[in-house]
């Protein structure tokens, strides 16, 4: 089979790229012609290593980003969809994986929506009113829309008939653990609004007081704009010495290894990706109840979920974790079955169910 993916920037940081790497790698392996195709490059060097059997375009090596305002962003899509139906047509895909709304409309306007995947990765009302009867209108000409929760997908049902929900898969080969002892809380995402870090240095407050004789810490890996803000915040909290910002790294599942727990604090999730790693490598896991993710995963064990947005209570699960060596070991025990339904293998069967059974059989009515 031959499987074209195609993304907005495969050289970005973030769970859709490394969801794309994954797939595209797993699919590689398992004997299919890979493609995948990066609108445009904000990145020299990619952030996740694509295997060297599959082959990788660029429609543009020019950036992308929230600064070229609206109306640059729209010139800037406009002016990719020649060179982007020249190499999909030169490339001859049998099966296209639109991943996200960018993505998707160039594979709609380019006129390949037949024989496509349009795929979620957030949840179902990250966008506007307008934005969100644009996205069903173009998704009913898609041979098929993946979702990562079934929570959205019961959303989308509303609108449109042809929808799956296919999970992402754990992406990391797991260290061997040696987190009990260190005394280290591990959190990993991007640093904007949407990760919620404000809202987790809020909740430490209330934790140092208690905990800042004993030798723990926390240590926040990850990049974004919101870098400068989250530092001033900590200092003003007198957070310093509690709190470091790590940046970004390579080798997340070596800290996963050397931490005690993990700790998330998004505002809303797609299927978060840290979540999985972190449960992959042992990590019990103290978390928003935030829409769509953590409570797929955590629903049977794991970790502890506390109330959306509400500091007080995630400041008491943090605390929980740290005076409970027992419930933390138990935890650690509970996360090896809850990733079972995640690893790749089981995945790759959801998918290959997709297009090797629904897909060509609504492929075949369109035709």
């Amino acid at each position: 089979m031959h499987i074209v993916f195609v993304i907005q920037d495969i050289t970005t940081k973030g769970g859709t790229e490394r969801t794309t790497v994954c797939l595209a790698n797993m699919f590689a392996s398992k004997g299919h012609r890979v493609d995948i195709i990066s609108v445009f490059r904000n990145n020299p060097i990619l952030a996740y290593a694509v295997d060297d059997s599959v082959k990788l375009s660029f429609v543009s090596e020019s950036t992308y980003s929230l600064d070229d305002g609206k109306m640059g962003r729209c010139l800037k899509v406009i002016k990719q969809l020649p060179s982007f139906k020249r190499i999909l047509s030169g490339i001859g895909a049998e099966i296209i994986i639109a991943q996200r709304l960018l993505a998707v409309l160039l594979v709609f306007f380019a006129g390949y929506s037949k024989r496509a995947v349009a795929c979620e990765h957030f949840k179902y009302d990250v966008y506007n009113l307008f934005i969100r009867k644009v996205r069903a209108f173009v998704y009913r000409f898609f041979a098929w829309v993946v979702v990562l929760t079934d929570a959205d997908k019961s959303k989308f049902l509303r609108e449109i008939k042809h929808v799956s929900t296919i999970p992402n898969m754990v992406s990391v080969v797991p260290e061997p653990y040696k987190g009990f002892g260190t005394k280290r809380i591990i959190s990993v995402g991007r640093l904007d609004k949407q990760k919620g870090y404000d809202l987790l240095l809020l909740a430490l407050t209330k934790v140092l007081p208690i905990v800042q004789d004993d030798g723990w810490h926390v240590d926040i890996y990850g990049e974004g704009p919101e870098l400068g803000i989250l530092m001033s915040m900590s200092s003003k909290l007198s957070l310093d010495k509690f709190v470091h910002f790590k940046g970004y790294t390579s080798a997340i599942e070596k800290e996963y290894a050397t931490s005690e727990f993990y700790v998330m604090s998004s505002r809303y999730e797609g299927f978060p990706m840290v979540l999985l790693e972190a449960a992959a490598c042992g990590l019990p896991i103290v978390s928003f109840d935030c829409p769509e993710g953590p409570s797929v995963l955590l629903g049977n064990g794991g970790g502890i979920l506390v109330p959306r947005e509400d500091t007080e209570a995630l400041a008491k699960a943090i605390l929980n974790l740290i005076n409970n060596d027992v419930y933390r070991q138990q935890l650690h025990q509970q996360t090896k079955d809850i990733i079972k339904p995640f690893v790749p293998e089981m995945i790759y069967e959801r998918w290959m169910e997709l297009l090797c059974g629904q897909l060509k059989r609504s492929y075949g009515k369109q035709k």
